[in-house]
């Protein structure tokens, strides 16, 4: 009995901290259904300028967020020191990284108001007002 409930605890446990999928999410005003993983990659290098005819606006999470983590490792094939070689390259012609925000929910905020930003949250943050443009099973 005991032990059966310890495995229990641990799965809730490992649930909770690591929640759903990620989905990547855009204003529902935005009329791109879904990106290719390449695609995804692209607009959040900044190699990608435009989605549904907007600016291509990419946001992040800080550093030390564990969904940034997943998202750089799956999605980008990088880890933090490659990526920050790969920023300071792009800088010195001129593009900035990403828009980083303090929370999913400044992230949503953010998404919500402006065409064109696209951002990454955890499933379980998302709401009526945001379109699933990619996920990132975990």
């Amino acid at each position: 009995m005991v032990l059966a409930l310890g495995i229990l605890l641990a799965f809730w446990w490992t649930f909770a901290v690591w929640g759903g999928d990620i989905v990547f999410v855009v204003s529902k005003d935005v009329k791109v259904e879904n990106l290719s993983r390449k695609e995804l990659r692209k607009i959040l290098l900044r190699e990608k300028d435009f989605i549904d005819g907007h600016p291509a606006v990419p946001v992040n999470l800080p550093p030390d967020n564990p969904l940034r983590k997943e998202v750089e490792e799956k999605i980008l094939n990088m880890d933090e020191e490659e990526l920050q070689l790969f920023w300071n390259r792009k800088y010195l012609n001129g593009i900035d990284p990403p828009l980083v925000f303090a929370s999913q929910t400044a992230v949503k905020a953010f998404v919500k108001r402006i065409k064109g930003a696209i951002g990454y949250i955890d499933e379980s943050q998302l709401d009526k007002d945001l379109k699933v443009i990619f996920r990132l099973k975990r």
